[in-house]
This record gives structure tokens, C-alpha cells and sequence, in this order.
């Protein structure tokens, strides 16, 4: 369910058994997300403009991501899961950056000659750089979830303490450390499926926020008379 501008915007998704059914809606969203941008960038052979290549990688990562934290998940690396889950959140707040440039055709050009993110601005205000903390306010306006998720998967990143003591254990007495990168007994199953849902969520914003990109974007008719001169 969407909410109109600058309205708090809920997704929701439905509640299912298991882990594996969790990761199989996961993959489905895969050949989704590479297809998206064929209504789009079309016909076959149109030329595309910067910020438009950038789209694209943002597609890229998202596959990427799709296939690898299916994968983690199941080798039970909930740290790494958690990792991924973040390069997801961090793929659609830069997505929702462009939004907030005055020129997003010199943005696209900016990315795409390789200079840094944060050197653009909001509205163009160079008080107003676009760096990860604010690019993840901005987004959780509208997402309010994503902040408190933003930040807990970041302790999966950093070396937090956090981090270090979800991996101790106690037992008869005693403290121990499990220097295993996978927890096959520590973490709940309930954990999992929370965390499969959280990235299924991240999946529909980033979907969400590129589909409202496309819309922006010359739309296929248009494309082709460009292509006939």
C-alpha cells in the first residue's frame, strides 16, 4: 500500500510457513527486477542517458544481492545475510537520492564519470549533502521501518559491540565464543524468517522506488522516434 507524497508508505507481504518458501518468493523477485526497466528502455537498441546506465546498475546489485543472500541464508551465515540485507537498503536510498537533485541528468553524469554520491546535494544545497544518514531520513519519511533496520544491520557491518555478543553463549556457567562465521545452533529459526522477510520488504521499496524513476524517464514511443531521427 502506497501513501501519496510525504505520506508514510506500508508494505505488506504475506506471512508464510517456512524458510524455504520464504527464499523460493525471494528468487521470483530476481527475474522481476531484471525485467523491469524493459517497458522502459525500449525498443531494443535506444540510447541511454547516464543516470539511466546508473538505473541499471542498481538492477545489477539488486540481483546480485538476491542471489547471495538466498545463498547465505542458507548456509545459516546470518552476519554476511545481514551485510547484504544493508548493500539492498543502501541500492534503494541511492535510487531515492536522485529524486532529491535539482539536475538529475548532471547527477547521472557525475556517478557515472565515478565521482562519490555524497557530492550530490539536496535541491542542489551544498549544506545538503547526499551522505548515507541523511539519504536513510529522507527515505524513512516514507519507509518509517527502514531507519531501525538500517541500523541494525549495521552491526553486522561495524565491529560493534552488539555484534560480538550475540555470538557468545552460556552455558553451565560459563561463557563461550562461537568463532564460527556460521551459527547452525545459536540463532533462532524465527530469526531467519524475520530476516528473510525484512530483505523480501527491502526488495518491494527498492522495486517501488524504481518503478517511479521509469516514470520519469522517456517512455518507449518517444525512444523510437528518437532512434528514426
Amino acid at each position: 500500500m502506497s501513501g501519496s507524497a510525504g505520506e508514510p508508505t506500508a508494505i505488506f507481504i504475506e506471512m508464510l510457513p517456512d524458510l524455504a518458501s520464504r527464499l523460493k518468493r525471494i528468487r521470483n523477485y530476481d527475474t522481476l527486477v531484471q525485467q523491469i526497466s524493459d517497458d522502459t528502455y525500449a525498443p531494443l537498441g535506444s540510447a541511454l542517458s547516464d543516470v539511466e546506465w546508473y538505473s541499471l546498475c542498481a538492477v545489477v546489485k539488486t540481483s546480485s544481492n538476491i542471489l547471495a543472500f538466498c545463498q547465505l541464508i542458507e548456509a545459516r551465515n546470518i552476519i554476511a545475510s545481514e551485510v547484504t540485507l544493508r548493500s539492498q537498503l543502501d541500492t534503494a536510498m541511492r535510487l531515492f537520492g536522485l529524486s532529491l537533485v535539482d539536475d538529475i541528468e548532471a547527477a547521472g553524469t557525475m556517478l557515472m564519470s565515478g565521482q562519490n554520491y555524497s557530492a550530490l546535494c539536496h535541491g542542489g544545497n551544498p549544506k545538503l549533502p547526499l551522505r548515507d544518514w541523511y539519504l536513510r531520513d529522507q527515505l524513512s519519511l516514507r519507509y518509517p521501518w527502514l531507519k531501525q533496520t538500517y541500523q541494525d544491520a549495521c552491526e553486522s557491518v561495524h565491529l560493534t559491540a552488539d555484534a560480538i555478543k550475540r555470538k557468545l553463549k552460556f552455558l553451565n556457567g560459563r561463557i563461550f565464543f562461537n568463532l564460527s562465521g556460521l551459527d547452525h545452533q545459536s540463532v533462532e529459526e524465527a530469526s531467519y524468517y524475520h530476516l528473510a522477510d525484512t530483505f523480501f520488504i527491502s526488495l518491494e521499496m527498492t522495486v517501488e522506488l524504481l518503478r517511479e524513476f521509469l516514470a520519469t524517464r522517456p517512455q518507449p514511443t518517444e525512444r523510437a522516434a528518437l532512434m528514426l531521427g
